[in-house]
């Protein structure tokens, strides 16, 4: 029956060929050459942990996801993430205090006008995966986007802190420390933005978790199938 299971799996959202799980045995491979060794990525000024890369076949994987309604690519990246955060909580890895279970995982929240156009969320696409792979709490709803921002990727450092200024508020406090999940890490501006709110509340972030962190500008020009997503960030 190997022809009714060609016939009947779903177009790899990636290069459009059948695939047996959500992504072929090509793009996988491809997506996992982009997955980094080092976890945490870096300690300062939090621990930030990333799966990969934001560039070849997970750069455009993020951008399915976010821009071309492929809700199902967030599950799986999401169960990635939460598999290599289990993994460094092995004992062989000598880091088992620095991975406890008692955390509340919070996405970073859509202004609810986005939240509308798209229809998902992402980042809590990603983090409920997460934490279905890992049995962390997930709070969901912990944060909300109070004032809409144009998109972060037009900015420059400077005025992307000034654009999240007051976007985010507390709507249900966390009983523990949170990890913030969100899809790509560039400058840290949208993290740090809703960290301010939580830290104002007496709640501490222990990390920021994300699918992949952006390369430098001068690495990452914009894609001609980018060019789209203008006002959709």
């Amino acid at each position: 029956m190997e022809w009714l299971d060609w016939w009947i799996a779903l177009p790899c959202p990636l290069c459009q060929r059948p695939a047996r799980g959500v992504f072929c045995r090509d793009c996988q491979r491809r997506l996992q050459a982009e997955r980094l060794d080092s976890w945490p990525v870096t300690t300062s000024p939090w621990p930030l942990y990333a799966w990969g890369i934001h560039r070849g076949a997970l750069r455009r994987a993020l951008y399915c996801l976010k821009y071309e309604g492929q809700r199902r690519i967030g599950t799986v990246l999401g169960e990635w993430l939460g598999s290599r955060w289990l993994e460094s909580r092995q004992p062989s890895s000598g880091s088992r205090r620095a991975y406890g279970s008692d955390y509340t995982v919070v996405p970073i929240p859509l202004h609810a006008e986005r939240l509308r156009q798209r229809g998902y969320n992402q980042a809590a696409l990603i983090s409920q995966a997460f934490c279905e792979r890992t049995g962390l709490r997930h709070l969901p709803e912990a944060l909300v986007r109070v004032r809409a921002t144009a998109a972060q990727y037009e900015l420059n450092p400077l005025q992307r802190q000034q654009n999240l200024a007051g976007a985010f508020a507390l709507q249900h406090a966390p009983a523990t420390p949170v990890l913030l999940v969100d899809d790509i890490y560039t400058t840290g501006s949208t993290v740090q933005a809703a960290q301010q709110v939580l830290v104002a509340a007496g709640i501490p972030v222990a990390g920021v978790i994300v699918v992949a962190k952006a390369q430098p500008a001068a690495h990452h020009p914009t894609l001609p199938w980018e060019l789209r997503r203008r006002g959709q960030a």
